[in-house]
């Protein structure tokens, strides 16, 4: 990657990262009701801060830095505006003292993710809203994930924000105890999607964006730490993103070219976060209540265990997908179903469920299907049929990384 590259990348990560802190922290100062007002402060706060980073170079601490540029900008704004805001303009934001924000959980993102999850604005617009205003997706993102337009998602943030706003007073800034149970099984959400997006984005340069998957494990070591681990599933979800994780270096090349499961160099992978995750599976035993990440969890610990790919227990793996199917159905489940039974020769069944899947909102977009009917249609000896199936997924919205895999695999290079 070019010098230029390498700021472009460190100044999307850092700001990322910080406009989340930023904007938290400006919610705890002000309140709910002025989460519009302080999303402008932000972007404002960290246009000013970027403008001249790429042209002077990156600071020796870069965090610090736009922490202390972006904190001046918005105490600007603020000073202003003091009237508006009836508070006292001498507020520091740019110090370094814990006290200035004194979050309820220690942490300004974590309280700003279960004030986003408030059982007021609807289940799924909640999920919208933490992703867009605490761990930064941009609109695009999060339309993305959803297999959304922009417009419909631009009207559910506003019904949410419009639902947030209306919440006031001191435990609105700064929620319970009984709130943050009581919305844990959101939280666990969007920490899971969050990491999905980092763990395969569907748009963009980068194959994964560990930036993103090493702040969903941080969010969720956070929930660790308020709520020792009760809320059912949340050692399942932990174990689930290390497994993940421990993965990441073996998926690209040195060239940046994806490499998939089936020839990934398996001693890359990161054996201590295996046997991390492997301890947080085995607390997960001890729930009353089986969820997606138990499931999902297991599917993990199976490629984990496995010598090579030759050695994969397909079979086990196929059978909880099939729970996991009959727990939380979706898309992505059943595109991986499939791909699980056609391993173990069951084509008629793989195709069934590829055939369920073609009928869900959103099929017609994601690359994964499409190349799942192309791997079904090689078995099966139609070749004409697998170049249509990979013709349909590189038309569909994907990363470049994935998009040259797909092309590479039609012989359309150079």
């Amino acid at each position: 990657m070019s010098v230029a590259g390498d700021i472009h990348k460190l100044l999307d990560e850092t700001v990322r990262r910080e406009r989340g802190w930023l904007i938290s922290s400006l919610v705890s100062k002000f309140g709910p009701a002025k989460v519009e007002l302080v999303e402008d402060v932000a972007q404002d706060a960290i246009v000013k801060a970027l403008a001249t980073w790429p042209y002077k170079g990156v600071p020796e601490n870069p965090r610090a830095w736009l922490r202390r540029v972006a904190g001046n900008a918005a105490l600007d704004r603020v000073r202003r505006s003091a009237r508006e805001f009836g508070v006292d303009d001498e507020w520091d934001f740019a110090t370094e003292e814990p006290d200035v924000i004194t979050p309820s959980l220690s942490d300004p993102e974590l309280d700003l993710m279960v004030l986003c999850c408030d059982p007021a604005i609807e289940p799924k617009d909640q999920l919208f809203l933490a992703l867009k205003t605490v761990c930064g997706f941009t609109v695009a993102e999060t339309a993305a994930l959803f297999f959304m337009s922009e417009d419909a998602l631009f009207q559910r943030l506003a019904r949410a924000k419009r639902k947030l706003k209306a919440q006031s007073g001191e435990l609105a800034r700064f929620p319970t105890r009984f709130a943050l149970h009581a919305r844990l099984p959101q939280l666990l959400k969007v920490i899971y999607l969050m990491f999905a997006w980092g763990f395969l984005p569907r748009r963009g340069q980068d194959l994964y964006r560990e930036d993103i998957c090493r702040e969903a494990l941080r969010l969720s070591d956070g929930l660790f730490a308020a709520t020792e681990g009760k809320a059912a599933g949340h050692h399942a979800l932990h174990a689930l993103l290390l497994f993940q994780m421990s993965r990441l270096p073996a998926r690209v090349s040195a060239d940046g070219q994806l490499i998939t499961l089936e020839h990934q160099d398996r001693t890359l992978w990161d054996q201590d976060k295996i046997f991390d995750a492997v301890q947080h599976l085995e607390a997960a035993k001890s729930s009353d209540t089986l969820t997606r990440y138990h499931l999902e969890a297991g599917i993990a610990s199976m490629h984990a265990q496995a010598p090579t790919w030759a050695q994969t227990d397909w079979a086990s793996i196929s059978r909880l997908y099939e729970l996991l199917n009959a727990r939380t159905p979706s898309l992505a489940v059943l595109v991986n179903w499939a791909v699980s039974l056609m391993l173990q020769g069951e084509l008629n069944q793989a195709e069934d469920a590829l055939n369920t899947a073609r009928a869900l909102p959103g099929a017609e977009a994601f690359p994964a299907y499409h190349l799942a009917r192309a791997k079904l249609a090689e078995l099966r000896g139609d070749d004409a049929g697998a170049r249509t199936a990979r013709e349909l997924a590189i038309a569909c919205q994907t990363s470049a990384p994935v998009a040259a895999h797909i092309v590479h695999e039609l012989g359309l290079e150079g």
